[in-house]
């Protein structure tokens, strides 16, 4: 399948690359241990096939202008769009203590 029948080209480089469609966005303001202020925790879950990955972000309103917290709410925060395909270069990948979920800790949109 050529890229104009709907697929996109492999990102080129080194890494785990990890890609499916985003199905939600959420996010949730964490007060510091150091009492220094707050962080805002940003998960998007990306379907796999087969199975849910979660990309968890961690967001500082202070430098981030596109991160607004009012009291303990988070008011605006980057979103994916719904269900976009989308590749993450992943830094560092490990799985929920939980449920075994995929999780990935850190990372960058690629392509």
């Amino acid at each position: 399948m050529s890229e104009s029948e709907g697929t996109k080209p492999l990102p080129t480089g080194n890494g785990i690359f990890v890609r499916g469609i985003v199905v939600s966005n959420r996010a949730r303001a964490i007060k510091r241990k150091d009492g220094t202020g707050t962080l805002v925790l940003v998960e998007h879950e990306i379907a796999l096939q087969p199975g849910v990955a979660t990309w968890a972000r961690f967001l500082d309103p202070k430098t981030d202008p596109g991160v607004k917290v009012e009291g303990e709410n988070v008011t605006e925060f980057p979103k994916l769009a719904d269900f976009q395909s989308v590749t993450i270069k992943a830094g560092k990948v490990g799985t929920d203590g939980h449920s075994g979920q995929l999780v990935i800790r850190s990372g960058e949109l690629a392509g």
